[in-house]
């Protein structure tokens, strides 16, 4: 038994059976394995996002020696791809870390989350679990590379006094889902003995009538992806681990994490660079043979033997490519008295210009749907304004989105989790209950205070828009509803005045701006205090 057939065992068991897609489907004619081609696209997809020429070189290595033979019709492609083709070229190959590039920059426009609750333990629990790092570090980045992942909570109160969180990335964890209902999920983890055998434990957990039921089960694991189920003993630190029912638990203390929806897997999510790899393969086609072309154009020169050094054996020595330090030596006449041998250079004159052209061309395409060229520091257009640089920023700004609303759903759910465990472990009771949890980020590519302020001062002096509009406009929650009140009233109050114009107004708000800045920066201690005639 494999791998794979243990999990669709394991499904099969615990739903009966289930809804499958179209068994005649011609996408289906030419695959073999299917789960195969999922796992080596998430492998794939991992080592774009790790952005070393090493590790990308040995993979298609391997796949090219054996690995894409699983689907040799459906992996075609794959093998015309150029770091497919070139595992046998003797040449430099460059990689553009492109991929890298985006998932960093993306997952740093999206920012910390600031999440609250009513519960002040929540703090606590990340601190135990340096759950920050692993958000940003890892969840936010691997789930955009790979498609999903899903955060587990374990309770271990010879370990830790708070919940404890592990994060698994796509190809080590599963949904068992029935009828678009999650009952269940599986996890699996790998190790090593004494002997340096390989073992894999599945953890399955599924929601029964009476609680929450947890199932472990070890196998030892051969070269050739073969299960031999064994006992836990075999690894030390898991001889204590035993099958286990949470009374009353109605929910699988484990949350899914994805952000966009695969139609190929719907119960699994789609990575960022799916339909970017082709192009990222191209991209580093285009670099390095660039490199090469670069390389083919330098000077070559051209030595009479007779000038060259001599080793201590008498044989002419090359010049070194790099330290170009040489002894004087006389030329040697011909039979005429003519000095011929001297030192030629010449260097080709090729084209570069085509190369940089497609590259960018090439970025272009990578980056449609995905992120701005300017997020990346390229750029597009030379306006500088806050406005102009919202539009430079639109499609971030749309990705972002995306993220940070299906992301707010995980976190959410696992935060209600780790305070209903926590409440487990003081307690022993298990019980769903509302803690209030929210989620906000940072705001991103906003304009300043200063463009909002040249664009609604003029609209508010004209009569365009009211002194309310323009004040919930302009501090946007920034002032209480006393302060806001207050500088409604005197607003509408100077406005009346023969002299006040927009220099005075200019004067008046920058001032109140910079109170409420120190106020909420807790520099200040009284709120700040709008000046009154």
């Amino acid at each position: 038994m494999n791998v794979v057939e243990f999990i669709k065992g394991k499904v099969m068991r615990l739903l009966g059976l289930t809804k499958t897609g179209d068994p005649n489907s011609k996408r289906l004619t030419y695959i073999n394995d299917e789960e195969a081609i999922r796992l080596s696209n998430i492998k794939a997809n991992e080592l774009w996002y790790v952005g070393n020429g090493d590790e990308l070189l040995a993979w298609y290595t391997s796949e090219q020696t054996y690995g894409f033979a699983e689907n040799p019709i459906y992996n075609r492609n794959k093998r015309l791809m150029f770091w497919g083709m070139s595992v046998n070229e003797m040449v430099k190959r460059i990689h553009s870390g492109i991929p890298r590039a985006i998932i960093d920059v993306i997952s740093s426009i999206v920012g910390k989350p600031n999440i609250t609750a009513i519960d002040n333990r929540l703090d606590d629990i990340f601190e135990t679990n340096n759950f920050e790092f692993m958000l940003i570090q890892q969840s936010r980045p691997m789930t955009l590379a790979k498609g999903d992942g899903a955060w587990k909570i374990n309770i271990n109160p010879a370990l830790a006094s708070n919940p404890l969180i592990e994060w698994y990335d796509a190809e080590n964890w599963g949904p068992l889902v029935k009828s678009n209902i999650m009952l269940g999920m599986w996890f699996k983890s790998f190790y090593k003995d004494k002997d340096n055998k390989n073992y894999v434990l599945y953890e399955t957990r599924t929601l029964r009538p009476e609680g929450l039921a947890i199932e472990y089960q070890l196998f030892q694991l051969d070269k050739s992806n073969n299960l031999m189920s064994c006992d836990n003993s075999k690894i030390p630190e898991l001889a204590d681990l035993q099958n286990q029912l949470i009374q009353g638990c109605k929910c699988l203390l484990a949350v899914p994490n994805k952000y966009y929806f695969d139609p190929l897997y719907p119960t699994r999510g789609k990575s960022i660079y799916d339909g970017k790899i082709d192009l990222f393969d191209f991209l580093d086609e285009i670099l390095t043979q660039a490199g090469q072309t670069n390389r083919v154009s330098t000077p070559v020169e051209y030595y009479p033997v007779d000038l060259l050094q001599r080793s201590k054996q008498g044989e002419p020595m090359l010049p070194k490519l790099y330290n170009r330090q040489y002894a004087k030596i006389d030329a040697m006449p011909d039979g005429d008295g003519n000095m011929k041998n001297e030192i030629k250079t010449t260097q080709p004159d090729l084209n570069f210009d085509k190369y940089s052209q497609l590259y960018n061309d090439v970025l272009g395409d990578i980056l449609i749907g995905v992120l701005s060229p300017s997020s990346l520091g390229i750029d597009i257009a030379k306006k500088d304004n806050a406005d102009a640089q919202r539009e430079k920023e639109k499609q971030s700004i749309f990705t972002r989105n995306t993220i940070i609303a299906n992301e707010t759903k995980a976190l959410v759910k696992l935060c209600n989790m780790l305070l209903m465990c926590q409440d487990y472990l003081e307690t022993g009771i298990m019980m769903e209950k509302d803690y209030q949890i929210t989620v906000k980020y940072d705001e991103f590519a906003n304009p300043s205070f200063e463009s909002e302020l040249q664009v609604l001062g003029p609209a508010w002096t004209q009569g365009q828009i009211s002194t309310e509009r323009y004040a919930n406009l302009l501090w946007a929650g920034k002032l209480s509803d006393e302060e806001l009140a207050k500088e409604i009233a005197w607003l509408d109050e100077n406005k009346q005045k023969d002299d006040f114009d927009m220099n005075a107004l200019m004067e008046h708000e920058n001032e109140t701006n910079n109170r409420a800045n120190l106020s909420e920066a807790g520099q200040e201690e009284e709120a700040p205090v709008i000046p009154e005639e």
